[in-house]
C-alpha cells in the first residue's frame, strides 16, 4: 500500500470511530430522556429519607451481595 492508501485507510478509521461515538452519545441521551419521561423529580426530602431508610435496612442486614443480585438477572434474562 502507498502512503496515500495508507492516509485515507487511517484517515477513515479516524472518522469511522467518531461517527461511532457520535452515535453512542446521541443513544445515551435519548436513553436518558426515555428514563426522564418514565421517572419523576425525586425532592431533596424525599431523597434523604430515602438514603436513611437504605442505611437502615442495611444495619438490619437486609441487603443481598452485588454477586447475587448480578447472579439472579443474568438467570432471569438468560444472560
Amino acid at each position: 500500500m502507498g502512503t496515500l492508501e495508507n492516509t485515507f485507510s487511517s484517515d477513515l478509521l479516524e472518522i469511522q470511530n467518531f461517527t461511532q461515538k457520535l452515535f453512542q452519545r446521541q443513544k445515551s441521551e435519548m436513553e436518558d430522556k426515555a428514563v426522564g419521561k418514565f421517572l419523576k423529580p425525586m425532592s431533596q426530602e424525599y431523597f434523604m429519607k430515602d438514603i436513611d431508610t437504605a442505611e437502615e435496612e442495611s444495619a438490619d442486614g437486609k441487603y443481598r451481595s452485588a454477586d447475587n443480585v448480578f447472579n439472579g438477572l443474568e438467570h432471569r434474562y438468560g444472560l
